[in-house]
């Protein structure tokens, strides 16, 4: 059976799309699409402000900070410790396979002391010849002495003892000839003088005898 009502709703969409295409066809649709359309929109574009610089917040007072207190300690003594009491060590008896130790060598003994030095004597009393009382020289020529003519004047020291006797002689000024001054030193050797006394008590004493030669 044929829908009356389908037949009703196609039929008014065929009037609105004819009456729709002759207005658009008479301009009448583009008054309408015209009046639908919105207005121009223009816009301006204001500058802005450019913002103010915050005003510099006002500087704080320095607060000084106080400075530290540093509490100083004394350090406290140690007591002393009292020191560890070494214990006895039991003494172990001696193993058999034990090694004895060689003896320790004898210590070298010690040097013998010095010898002490012998006490120097006091040099000899210098006295004149006349006070020893000595005999007189008897000097003999050289023969060679007298075949060459060779004269002159030897100084002999001499020293004698606590007994008078010639211990020692020297040559104090020769007299120029080596044989002259050994014939000199010879006859002052056999000399004999008295001991000097000193205080009641004789000494050593030593004096000087010239022994000229001089030829005839």
């Amino acid at each position: 059976m044929f829908d009356q009502r389908f037949f009703k709703i196609t039929l008014a969409v065929l009037l609105f799309h004819a009456g729709l295409l002759y207005l658009i066809q008479s301009g009448l649709g583009r008054k309408m699409t015209e009046a639908v359309i919105a207005p121009e929109i223009i816009a301006r574009i204001i500058p802005l402000e450019q913002p103010k610089p915050p005003a510099p917040e006002p500087p704080k007072p320095k607060t000084e900070t106080p400075p530290k207190q540093v509490k100083v300690t004394t350090p406290r003594p140690t007591p002393p410790q009292p020191k560890p009491v070494p214990q006895p060590v039991a003494a172990l008896p001696p193993s058999p396979t034990a090694i004895e130790a060689p003896p320790s060598p004898p210590a070298p003994p010690a040097p013998a002391p010095a010898p002490e030095p012998a006490p120097v004597a006091a040099a000899p009393r210098a006295v004149g010849i006349g006070e020893i009382q000595c005999s007189p020289p008897q000097p003999s020529y050289p023969a060679q002495s007298r075949r060459m003519g060779e004269t002159g004047k030897a100084v002999v020291r001499l020293t004698t003892d606590e007994s008078g006797k010639v211990v020692k002689t020297s040559v104090v000024s020769s007299s120029g000839s080596s044989r002259l001054d050994q014939a000199a030193v010879d006859a002052v050797q056999r000399m004999r003088c008295k001991p000097y006394m000193d205080n009641g008590r004789a000494i050593a004493v030593t004096a000087q005898q010239p022994i000229g030669f001089e030829l005839n």
